[in-house]
């Protein structure tokens, strides 16, 4: 009678769990459906928005109004806009609505997968995660990125486990596909994806051909090292002698790139990982449990993490630091700025709790979320810990003021009028395209944005029409936007339209000046 007791008790509890974790799946999926009207699109999907519009219009995926990185730092010139063959902008669409309807139908899609599969708790870790509500609002590609890497795991492990070798070897190989969309949305040729799945397959069958190396291959604690400070190592030395790209900084600015590299591990692998994906109750008892392991299956999930940790680590830092030369930012508040790059991460949230489920399936006294033993409790306090940053994400969502002043502008401008948008240094480029689609999307109109940061001589440039080297010609410009704090108009010019800027992007007034006489206001 007694055990019948214990195991009716065991059973209640179970079910109480398993209401608490639906309970936070429908909160999640409610916050992923909020972020879609509340959130405009982020800087960088305006910029890939841009690259789609242009190129149904136009035949090439442009920049029309210029590089994001221009040759002048301070300044756009549209003469400088390279053609681009892959990237985000291949997936999204044409509009807005596109973008927004894709990226939920992405997260929304990826939910449903991962509870049909039977991975509740999964499915509640990536609808719960500020990162990817983040990223939802704002139409970046980072779920979609963690779908394709989901697959990759899975052919792992279907690899591994797989008695046929020729269907293993067809796994293993098969991994090209999922890390070709990856590569792609990041700008590169799907052509990518192939090294990737023959080094699966040569991994593999060496594991196979090997008894040595097999053993040394079920090592997850020597595989991960070793994939970690090959893949850091190697990113270093490219940075060293790889020229324009960059990477360029890691020899160009050596010191600078230090203290950013110390930064990015503490915002990339701390704060976006240990605490946003809430690592913290199992890295302790992983850590343990991995150096005891000998599994390949393990140890080809702890490698695949330990390499794109520090491929983001690395990158994030010499991100920061080549865009902080760049635009002369003020070192290291840079890093604030650009600190949701650590979201890049994200990625490896399904390989991280797919690998600890499976160690403690093999028996290995390692927690995880289906089966989080003791520290169940730590588990659901860094749920709540999270949650009203999942909140604040879908509530506030991001907020743009550069729309308002893009509408006044789209209902006045006329064919072939010019704006010029005048703002701080640092991701003034990007905050250009904002006003894009408002504007001049597939580029028909003959309308194009200018941008001088507010540092420039651009008052003599624009009133008296001297022309600088590698700065596009402002003799068509009717209209003038200056950002909160970056100046006045000159003289003549009428006020067409202010308004507020939202706290969170720094608050102050922004202002829409005017050569017409008469315009409609939206």
């Amino acid at each position: 009678m007694e055990d019948d007791e214990s195991t009716h008790v065991l059973s209640e509890q179970e079910y109480s769990r398993q209401k608490r974790w639906k309970l936070l799946l429908i909160i999640g999926v409610c916050l992923n459906a909020l972020v879609v009207f509340t959130s405009d699109l982020g800087l960088d999907t305006h910029i890939h928005l841009t690259y789609a519009t242009v190129e149904a219009g136009q035949g090439e995926a442009a920049l029309d109004w210029g590089h994001t990185r221009p040759i002048d730092p301070l300044s756009s010139d549209p003469s400088y806009a390279p053609v681009k063959e892959d990237g985000w902008f291949d997936f999204i669409g044409d509009s807005p609505t596109d973008v927004r309807l894709l990226s939920f139908a992405i997260t929304l899609g990826f939910i449903g997968l991962l509870y049909k599969q039977q991975q509740l708790e999964l499915a509640v870790m990536v609808a719960l995660y500020p990162t990817f509500i983040f990223s939802t609002g704002r139409g970046y590609p980072e779920v979609f990125i963690a779908v394709m890497l989901y697959a990759v795991v899975i052919l792992i492990a279907h690899a591994c486990r797989q008695e046929d070798v020729n269907k293993a070897r067809l796994r293993a190989l098969s991994i090209a596909v999922p890390m070709a969309a990856i590569v792609a949305v990041k700008g590169m040729s799907m052509w990518w994806g192939l090294p990737f799945g023959l080094a699966a397959l040569a991994w593999f069958e060496a594991t196979r051909r090997s008894p040595t190396f097999a053993t040394w291959a079920s090592h997850p604690t020597k595989v991960a090292v070793a994939a970690g400070l090959g893949v850091g190592a190697l990113m270093l030395v490219m940075g060293f002698f790889g020229p324009g790209n960059t990477l360029s900084v890691v020899g160009d600015a050596p010191v600078r790139f230090s203290s950013a590299l110390l930064i990015a591990v503490f915002d990339v692998l701390v704060i976006y990982a240990l605490f946003g994906m809430v690592l913290w109750p199992f890295f302790g008892p992983a850590i343990k449990g991995l150096s005891t392991t000998s599994d390949l299956e393990v140890a080809c999930f702890a490698g695949l993490i330990a390499a794109f940790a520090a491929a983001i680590t690395v990158y994030v830092a010499a991100l920061w630091t080549y865009e902080s030369l760049l635009w002369g930012a003020d070192w290291p508040l840079m890093t604030w700025t650009m600190g949701n790059n650590g979201r890049y991460i994200s990625l490896l949230l399904i390989p991280i709790f797919m690998m600890l489920k499976r160690m403690n399936d093999l028996g290995i006294e390692v927690p995880c979320l289906e089966d989080p033993g003791d520290k169940y409790r730590s588990l659901m306090i860094g749920l709540a810990l999270i949650l009203p940053l999942s909140i604040l994400a879908a509530v506030n969502g991001q907020t743009m003021w550069s729309d308002e002043a893009g509408e006044v502008m789209a209902l006045n401008m006329e064919e072939g009028e010019d704006f010029l948008f005048i703002s701080e240094t640092t991701l003034g480029m990007h905050w250009l395209y904002t006003f894009h689609y408002d504007i001049d999307p597939f580029g028909n109109n003959n309308n194009t944005g200018h941008w001088r940061a507010d540092s420039t001589d651009w008052h003599d440039e624009l009133v008296n029409g001297t022309k600088v080297e590698n700065r596009g010609s402002l003799d068509d410009v009717e209209w003038l936007v200056i950002a909160p704090g970056a100046g006045e108009a000159p003289e003549g010019w009428g006020l067409a339209a202010q308004g507020e800027a939202d706290f969170l992007n720094g608050g102050g007034t922004w202002k829409v000046y005017t050569t017409h006489e008469e315009i409609i206001v939206y």
